[in-house]
């Protein structure tokens, strides 16, 4: 069940602060200036929530700065030379504080903002004003003394500035990727998982630990970019020369190859030819090198439960599979699912040009698209630009543009308002309790609405914001703004709230892009979120020292998290996380050192733990079989787990000499398995379901 919230009236039994904040919750008592580094009440508050200590006790820990409770005097020394009256203190006052409080001011200030004691005892913090180049010194009583005329830390003045000037455009994910070969962890056979438990004999195509797969069908080429989702039982691989490969689950035509089957199962190369993709319909080709004579290369991918899309070097985007709730964005609700790659369509303000005129760069005076991802039955897509776009199911509010649409289609039977093409969302929100200063544990009924949804404005900057990427899980998106100097990116998320995966604090959904207030406080100053990927029910924040911050449950069982928690078992033993994942169930970080943990369920082997090891975990386990690999980036889909490893200088073959490699030819027995077995797709665009068999009526 999710962690209970304390009220106000039991703050008050506990002898806090909070309730008397709450009753003075104005702009000028929630900015003033409490704590060394030029924290605010505000601040204090925020990070008790995140530490679940009371507020006197988080305002004692960082005015302590790790040297003990401070004595009745109040009086508190400075970090560095001396320090002499701080113990003193300590020993004649109210006692030392528990050894894992004291921790948290040097995770606080020294880690995350990177304020240093001086030698005399005496914090100097720098301010910066965004337009000026100047900066000033002062010690934290002058500090304390002019917060009401100046930003006392970097965040506030990024926070106080004007308009955002974003670094743009935003660049497909194979721009910045580090290539290197295809790995695999659990099973080839994708017409298993979420239908059947492993047999307890071995087969080859059961890979219970990362494997090299079938590295002969690449070559030479490396792989740049992995692509997979927690509803899909279906991958996509792009090489460095923009070839796009699939394998996996193709029950509706999800892999664009003009027929469905049970299961594709190795690497497939997948192509779209230049000469036809003004129309809707795109053969595939046989050249031998996919991308000469007019054939699209590829930069970025996305793939749902029934559904995949490409986006090609040309700005535009394909989509072949299911399309029951118009997730493929081809303008066409009709169409229940198709077999080849088709272009997608917009409306509107759309990936077309239709209200956008060529905003984005892209060919003939229409969007350039870079990125896209995909959830069970909604996609979304990112320009060059920074916009960003949806299509598919509204049920849960995913499309981003404030509403369901939710109506009685029949007795007993709802339908929602689904968008079956690619439109711009560009409405942005925030809670009134964020807006006016105030923390999620100070919300009162009247931050409430009369459905018990939280209220939200629309933030001001609303039209400009810009997206650097964007994640979708099964029913929920997470995005991260892009990077404009002088200012820490913002985090929204929208879409279904189960298990309060979109990080606000409660179960409840977000038909709008919503602010996570979490992570706006000082201690993302210096360490600002730089990507997120949306699992099952699960959220994962990645900033940019190598923390993850997680939200949600990503096991059938067990608490939810229901706040964005740093995953201390990575940042308090140093290790600075590259590349995270979060699958249906299961979660992957991988760090810049050469080791790989993951933790969850794996039926299937997609946890990596090796044959006869055990199949969950409650918390991070190393990955044995890629120790001391450079993994550049993970995948976690349904069933399997996909890596890239770097193999680029002799110390990373000596690694990779430990992994073990699957060829075509060692998969014999499961090839001639599924070869030729065909499956009809039903009349929603999923797999035609069997009839049970049993007796009949008499």
């Amino acid at each position: 069940m999710p962690r209970k919230r304390s009220s106000a009236a039991a703050a008050n039994n506990n002898n806090t602060t909070v309730s008397d904040a709450a009753t003075n919750n104005d702009n000028a008592t929630t900015t003033a200036i409490v704590a060394p580094g030029g924290g605010t009440r505000n601040d204090v508050l925020r990070l008790s929530r995140v530490l679940d200590l009371t507020y006197d006790a988080c305002l004692a820990v960082m005015n302590c700065e790790g040297r003990g409770m401070i004595g009745s005097s109040g009086s508190s020394g400075r970090r560095g030379g001396g320090g002499g009256g701080g113990d003193g203190d300590a020993a004649g006052g109210t006692g030392a504080l528990d050894p894992a409080m004291t921790s948290v001011w040097g995770d606080f200030m020294s880690e995350e903002m990177d304020v240093g004691g001086g030698g005399g005892g005496t914090t100097t913090t720098t301010t910066t004003t965004t337009g000026s180049s100047s900066s000033s010194s002062a010690t934290a009583s002058s500090v304390a003394a002019s917060s009401s005329s100046a930003p006392s830390s970097s965040y506030e003045a990024a926070s106080s500035s004007g308009p955002r000037e974003y670094d743009l455009p935003v660049r497909p994910k194979t721009a910045s990727s580090i290539p290197g070969l295809l790995a695999q962890t659990g099973t080839l056979d994708a017409s298993v998982p979420g239908r059947s438990s492993l047999t307890k004999m071995s087969h080859p195509h059961e890979l219970q630990s990362p494997t090299i797969l079938c590295p002969s069908i690449f070559g030479r080429i490396k792989v740049s970019l992995i692509v997979t989702s927690p509803t899909s039982c279906h991958s996509i691989a792009i090489t460095t020369n923009g070839i796009a490969y699939g394998w996996g689950r193709n029950e509706t035509g999800q892999l664009g190859l003009g027929c469905s089957s049970s299961v594709v199962p190795v690497p497939t190369p997948l192509t779209i030819s230049n000469n036809n993709n003004n129309n809707n319909e795109n053969n595939n080709t046989d050249d031998d090198d996919g991308g000469g004579g007019g054939v699209v290369r590829f930069v970025g991918a996305g793939v749902g439960k029934y559904h995949t899309i490409l986006v090609g070097d040309d700005g535009r985007a394909y989509a072949s599979g299911g399309n029951m709730c118009g997730q493929l964005g081809i303008n066409n609700a009709g169409t229940r699912g198709i077999d080849r790659f088709r272009r997608r369509r917009g409306g509107g303000k759309t990936v077309d040009g239709g209200g956008g005129g060529g905003e984005d760069g892209g060919a003939a005076g229409g969007v350039e698209i870079v990125q896209a991802s995909c959830g069970e039955n909604i996609s979304a897509l990112l320009s060059s630009s920074g916009h960003l776009y949806t299509s598919g199911s509204s049920e849960f509010g995913q499309l981003g543009n404030g509403e369901t649409g939710e109506h009685i289609v029949q007795a007993g039977k709802l339908g929602y308002s689904n968008c079956a093409k690619f439109v711009r969302r560009s409405a942005f929100v925030q809670s009134e309790s964020d807006r006016d200063g105030v923390g999620r544990g100070m919300m009162t009924s009247g931050s409430m609405d009369s459905k018990g949804k939280v209220k939200t404005v629309s933030l001001e900057d609303a039209g400009r914001i810009r997206l650097a990427g964007v994640s979708c899980g099964r029913n929920h998106l997470v995005a991260v703004e892009a990077s404009a100097p002088g200012h820490v990116p913002r985090v929204f998320s929208w879409g279904c709230g189960d298990y309060g995966c979109l990080g606000h604090g409660l179960q409840a959904d977000e038909y709008t892009p919503r602010l996570v207030g979490a992570f706006r406080g000082p201690v993302f100053a210096n360490n600002p979120p730089v990507s997120a990927v949306a699992g099952g029910n699960c959220t994962l924040v990645l900033t940019r020292n190598g923390h993850v911050y997680y939200v949600g449950r990503h096991k059938s069982t067990g608490e939810a998290t229901m706040r964005p928690t740093l995953v201390d078992a990575l940042a308090n033993n140093g290790h600075v996380v590259s590349c995270v994942g979060a699958g249906s169930q299961t979660v992957f970080c991988s760090t810049r050192g050469g080791v790989t943990v993951s933790w969850g369920n794996g039926s299937h082997g997609e946890l990596g733990y090796g044959k006869d090891e055990k199949k969950s975990s409650a918390k991070p386990e190393f990955v044995g079989g890629l120790d001391s690999c450079m993994v550049t980036d993970v995948a976690c889909g349904m069933g399997h787990t996909l890596f890239i490893v770097r193999n680029e200088d002799e110390e990373d073959a000596k690694a990779l000499k430990k992994v073990g490699r699957v060829e075509e030819g060692d998969l014999g027995y499961f090839l001639e398995q599924v070869k030729g077995k065909k499956v009809d797709a039903g009349a929603d665009g999923e797999p035609a379901k069997k009839k049970q068999k049993g007796k009949g009526k008499k």
